[in-house]
This record gives C-alpha cells, sequence and structure tokens, in this order.
C-alpha cells in the first residue's frame, strides 16, 4: 500500500481517539520515513499522534522502525547510554553529557546518543563539539568505545532517515513522537539506560515502551521540578525497566549528603558557556550544585553498568575520576583524536 494511504488511514483513527495496534503503529511509521511520503500526510500524522498522546505501544513500534533502518554499529561489548527527551525548559548546562564523560572515565563504556539544541540554547552535540569531542562520523565509534570508552552517536548520522522529517518537524514547532522514540533507539546493543523525562506522563509512556522492547537495567527518570534528569534539588521518580516489569521508586538526593540546589544553580548558556561548565566539572571546579547533580547521574550511569552496587558506590568512582584527572584527561585524549577530512 503506497504511504498516502497507510498514512491517511492511520491519521484518520488517530483523529477518532483510537490507538493503533503494535502492527498498524509499525506499518504507519515505516511509511512516515518512505522517501517517497508526501510532507502534508506527515505532518498531518504526527499532528493527530501528537493530540491523541503516543501509547507505549505505539512508541515501542516506533522505536523498532527507527532502528530497523539505522547505521549499524558494530559494537559487541558492554555498553551504556545517558540521555535525556528535551523539553523541560530549563536552558540547563548539559548534565546528561557531562554524566556520561564522567561515567566513562570512572570505567563504564559509553555509547552517548544525542543531537543539536532544539528546546535549548546548548543541545550535547552543540557542547561536546565546543569541548573538541568528535561528533562524527559513525565509523569511528567502536574505535573510540574501545580505546576511550566513550563515543557519541549523532542522531542524524545514525538515523538518516528521520532527517527527511526535520523540515516538517521544524514547521511544526512541537514536540512529536519521535522526541520520546529518540532516547530509546541508540543503535549500540546497550547493557544499561539512564533516560529521562521531561513529562511524568512521558515517563510512563516511555517506560511501558522500554518493557515492551524488552529493555533491561534501565532507568527512566524525572527530576524535581520537571527536569529530564536527575537533580539534586529534591525528590525524584524513578521508573526502573528489567525484564518486562516496570517498577516505581523515589531517589532523594538528601539520603546520598547532597545539598539541594535550585533550577538557577544549573542554568547554562551557549554552546561555549556549557563547554567551560563541563571542563570545571570534570576538573573539579565546578560550584557544587552543578558539579554534585552531574556526579550523581554519573553514579546512576555507573550502576546500571554494573560498575557500582548502589549509587553511593558510584558517587564515589566519580569523584575519584575527577580527583585523579581522570575526567579531564578523557576529554583532551577525545579532543586529540584524528578525525577523517
Amino acid at each position: 500500500m503506497a504511504p498516502a494511504a497507510v498514512l491517511g488511514a492511520s491519521t484518520r483513527q488517530l483523529v477518532r481517539g483510537r490507538a493503533l495496534d503494535a502492527d498498524t503503529a509499525f506499518e504507519a511509521v515505516t511509511a512516515l520515513l518512505a522517501e517517497d511520503a508526501d510532507q502534508l500526510d506527515s505532518a498531518a500524522f504526527l499532528t493527530a499522534m501528537s493530540a491523541k498522546r503516543a501509547s507505549a505501544t505505539e512508541l515501542a513500534a516506533t522505536v523498532r522502525v527507527i532502528l530497523a533502518a539505522a547505521r549499524p554499529v558494530p559494537w559487541d561489548g558492554p555498553a551504556v547510554d545517558v540521555v535525556g527527551s528535551g523539553g523541560d525548559g530549563s536552558d540547563s548546562v548539559n548534565v546528561s553529557t557531562v554524566a556520561g564523560l564522567l561515567a566513562a572515565a570512572a570505567g563504564a563504556t559509553v555509547a552517548k546518543a544525542g543531537n543539536r539544541a532544539a528546546t535549548s540554547r546548548c543541545g550535547s552535540a552543540d557542547v561536546l563539539e565546543a569541548l573538541g569531542v568528535p561528533i562524527e562520523p559513525v565509523d569511528l565509534v567502536p574505535a573510540l568505545l574501545a580505546e576511550h570508552r566513550f563515543a557519541f552517536l549523532f542522531s542524524p548520522a545514525v538515523h538518516p532517515l528521520i532527517g527527511r522529517l526535520a523540515p516538517v518537524r521544524r514547521r511544526l514547532g512541537f514536540r512529536t513522537l519521535f522526541n520520546l522514540a529518540g532516547p530509546l533507539a541508540n543503535p549500540v546493543r546497550l547493557t544499561g539506560r539512564l533516560i529521562g523525562a521531561a513529562d511524568p506522563h512521558d515517563q510512563d509512556v516511555m517506560a511501558e515502551a522500554a518493557a515492551e522492547l524488552g529493555l533491561r537495567h534501565t532507568w527512566i527518570v524525572h527530576g524535581h521540578g520537571g527536569l529530564d534528569e536527575l537533580t539534586t534539588s529534591g525528590p525524584n521518580r524513578v521508573l526502573t525497566v528489567d525484564g518486562g516489569r516496570v517498577a516505581e521508586s523515589v531517589l532523594d538526593p538528601a539520603g546520598l549528603g547532597l545539598a539541594a540546589a535550585g533550577a538557577d544553580e544549573l542554568r547554562g548558556g551557549d554552546a561555549l558557556a556549557n563547554a567551560d561548565a563541563a571542563r570545571a566539572v570534570l576538573a573539579g571546579t565546578a560550584p557544587a550544585a552543578v558539579a554534585d547533580t552531574c556526579l550523581l547521574n554519573a553514579a546512576a550511569v555507573l550502576h546500571l553498568a554494573g560498575l557500582a552496587d548502589d549509587l553511593p558506590a558510584g558517587l564515589g568512582l566519580a569523584r575519584a575520576a575527577v580527583a585523579s584527572g581522570a575526567a579531564r584527561d578523557l576529554v583532551e585524549a577525545l579532543a586529540a583524536t584524528p578525525t577523517p577530512i
């Protein structure tokens, strides 16, 4: 069936408030990413899906389509990711990116997925580029993971078909199905994930989709104050996905001896400003609010990577990576990586 017919039928069902079953959602998203998909049909489908709000089954089907079309990344070793859904409106420093670097310096292998800024002033790709860390090409990823335990997977490079929808998504101007699917669609076969969600409803849907996808050792977190990462400002809601089950818990940073920090203390700026903030955290010279938030997220990554039995142990490993200079040295080594011309 032609993409127009598939998208039209699915859009009509969504407009009526009816969720798509797994097979229909898979066919619709496949049509959406087809080379001959019409932009108007695509915009109508994405709008109807956003208005209804995607179900876990629809989201899981979308992730399966995205992964089937992704560029393969040959890596058989353990690897974890730390990524946020974006859209929390905080304009904070790049916590997940810095946490990934800290975790890698402490011994985890981090395949960090991300993109340029869409809803903030500085995305993960922007800050890494300002730090001199390679963000392309994808062919570098296995070697970087093997040598430095950190590599960036730039979304447009690993998911080229989604790039066809970029003009439509920009024109729509609101979050779509792909904002939720992206954090779940890392093409590296991961052994652990820390995923932040800015919205509690999205957190629930992402966790249920992750369970449908069979993900293990995965935390979907919603930070206190509406952040898409763990924060020290107050209790964080954590949904743990493992073996097809979802369990809810609360992570209170006060129990870890971390002082509460306000959102203003985490506010960042453009890529150069956020790169400076990242360097300060990695060198151990950042303000406590920023450093503790990044260390807390790094501790969770190290726990999900199986390197720390609990968060206190993870905090100890992350702090040791800073104190020894390993965190600072990692960025310098990554920045010295030769890239193809």
